[in-house]
């Protein structure tokens, strides 16, 4: 699991600011605040290593927006948990 092998996970005030990015075990991801002229989000993303966000050709990442809330946020990272599943090393 991402969330439980991080030596620092962000706030939600620091992803309000800045995009956050990190790899884990095969799996490369980011997490950003999303703004639209309606409304803003939690904007996350998955691919496989070994390329940065923006060396990955956009088809190869998966994206999932989510609430700009503390539980948006948890619900992020357990998406994120399930893409590794999918995408990483450690797949089944």
């Amino acid at each position: 699991m991402i969330q439980q092998d991080m030596l620092y996970k962000p706030s939600l005030n620091y992803i309000k600011k800045e995009r956050f990015t990190g790899s884990f075990a095969g799996m490369r991801y980011m997490l950003e605040k999303k703004k639209t002229e309606e409304a803003e989000s939690l904007l996350a993303c998955a691919w496989e290593e070994p390329y940065a966000f923006d060396k990955t050709p956009e088809e190869k990442k998966i994206f999932k927006e989510f609430a700009l809330t503390e539980d948006g946020l948890v619900e992020a990272w357990n998406w994120l948990d399930e893409m590794q599943e999918q995408l990483g090393t450690n797949k089944s």
